[in-house]
């Protein structure tokens, strides 16, 4: 299971977007990437159908590695892993200071 999850708001670590923040919209768990809002956004030329009538250039966010991005927690980035309590599900939690996420 990623540690990222569906609106969690992430910054890019490297790649063309480094330094970026934005939030989840997206995440593909099989494939390990995610899609961020505002980041790693490409031009798609798009043919006449029936969501986009006209067609033409559209700009569109594509996935990016999970490994590429990492969780923001009171605005700086944090590491992340999972603590099992006896009873309950696991959790998340910073690596460093041991809160919950």
């Amino acid at each position: 299971m990623p540690a990222i999850k569906k609106n969690d708001e992430v910054i890019v670590i490297s790649g063309n977007s480094k330094g970026e923040k934005g939030l989840v919209t997206k995440v593909f768990p099989d494939l390990g990437k995610v899609i961020v809002n505002g980041i790693n956004v490409r031009k798609k030329h798009e043919k006449p159908g029936k969501t986009n009538q006209n067609g033409g250039i559209i700009e569109k966010e594509m996935p990016i590695a999970i490994s590429n991005v990492m969780l923001l927690e009171g605005g700086k980035p944090v590491r992340t892993k999972r603590v099992k309590e006896p009873g309950k599900r696991s959790i998340r939690v910073s690596v460093k200071t041991g809160k919950a996420i």
